[in-house]
């Protein structure tokens, strides 16, 4: 899949489902020094993802400090023809000019290669552990 370079991020586009819902989610940024996959609880409100009672909270850290997030399950999530299912995200604040991050939990899990010179992205033929 194609990877967009804007002289300072990587980014890429990416679908989410949830609960039959779907939605096309641009201005992803690939971030290696994320661990977890974060999308912005306002791109995913369209779909009906909202706190729920029972949705556990927890506290993200990272160099502009410390932001709260809760944790969903995502029936799908795509990249490209790439195919996730019951994935769980962290629905949380980003800054404004970013939809969501692609973190390690799905880079690594699903041995995705970031190839910086063809600025593509595809997974490896395997999953971590395989």
């Amino acid at each position: 899949m194609n990877l967009f370079y804007d002289g300072q991020l990587i980014t890429t586009s990416l679908t989410v489902i949830f609960r039959g819902k779907a939605i096309n989610i641009d201005d992803v940024v690939v971030d290696t020094g994320s661990s977890h996959t974060v999308i912005s609880p306002d791109i995913l409100e369209s779909i009906g993802v909202r706190y729920e009672n029972g949705d556990a909270i927890y506290e993200a850290y990272g160099i502009g400090g410390s932001v709260p997030f809760y944790t969903k399950n995502m029936d799908q999530i795509q990249i490209n023809s790439f195919t996730i299912k019951d994935f769980q995200v962290d629905v949380g604040m980003l800054p404004q000019e970013h939809s969501a991050l692609l973190g390690l939990d799905i880079l690594k899990q699903y041995n995705f290669i970031i190839d910086l010179d063809k600025l593509e992205l595809y997974p490896s033929m395997r999953k971590k552990g395989d």
